[in-house]
């Protein structure tokens, strides 16, 4: 009788003899329960096992902040849920790469790299660093603000319109004089990097005959031509 089986089978395993009679070991039974749960389409695993698992997409496990996690086989030969695993989130500015795509703050600027205050120029183009928001949902350039000035003569463009020394020597200060003789003398004081400098209005040119040193030699109309034959000649 089936009962008298069992019985004996039970007193067997308890006593070490059961598998002499034909009984099946605990182990056994686990294992056809399993093959059983397998043909079921159930799980495949032993009772109190544990093994890494991951249920994010597979290509972000170990990229960014994107850890595996651990599942225990519970009773019924079926894996159970996966505790203390990390998976991909929405990227935000946190020097962290939340989304496990393999890019560190994707769509923000970088904390840390360099930036300048955008569209300034010259001496308002000022540099400074990005820094990710505390809310980590933007970032944003510390580059101090410098205000516009009026143009000096320092090779800097002060008025910050892309042009350097530009009408830094005043309209009521251009006149100078050269120090050099006849024709050259006259001069004009221009910003020459980041320098005022007196420079003559007109070059050494040929003697005419006008009382005037014209070659700027220091001598007046040595070797001189008419002033109409340098009209002729286009000399003046």
């Amino acid at each position: 009788d089936s009962w008298r089986t069992t019985a004996a089978c039970a007193v067997g395993l308890a006593t070490g003899i059961g598998v002499g009679i034909g009984c099946a070991t605990s182990d056994q039974v686990l294992e056809r329960k399993r093959r059983e749960q397998e043909l079921d389409g159930g799980g495949v695993c032993t009772p109190a096992a544990s093994e890494d698992c991951y249920t994010g997409p597979a290509v972000t496990l170990g990229r960014g902040r994107c850890r595996s996690g651990t599942h225990v086989c519970e009773a019924n030969g079926a894996w159970g849920t996966c505790t203390g695993e990390i998976g991909p989130v929405s990227e935000t500015c946190n020097r962290v790469d939340d989304d496990c795509d393999g890019i560190v703050d994707n769509g923000f600027e970088r904390d840390g790299a360099l930036c300048f205050y955008q569209g300034a120029q010259g001496a308002c183009r000022t540099q400074g660093r990005w820094h990710c928001s505390e809310d980590g949902k933007g970032s944003r350039c510390d580059a101090p603000i410098v205000k516009a000035t009026a143009e000096a003569c320092n090779a800097i463009d002060d008025d910050c319109d892309g042009e350097t020394d530009e009408d830094s020597v005043p309209a009521d200060s251009a006149a100078c004089v050269t120090g050099k003789p006849g024709a050259c003398a006259a001069g004009t004081n221009r910003c020459i990097t980041g320098q005022v400098r007196c420079v003559q209005n007109v070059q050494p040119g040929v003697e005419i005959c006008n009382k005037q040193d014209d070659d700027c030699d220091g001598r007046v109309d040595e070797e001189c031509v008419s002033e109409a034959e340098a009209r002729k000649q286009g000399i003046r």
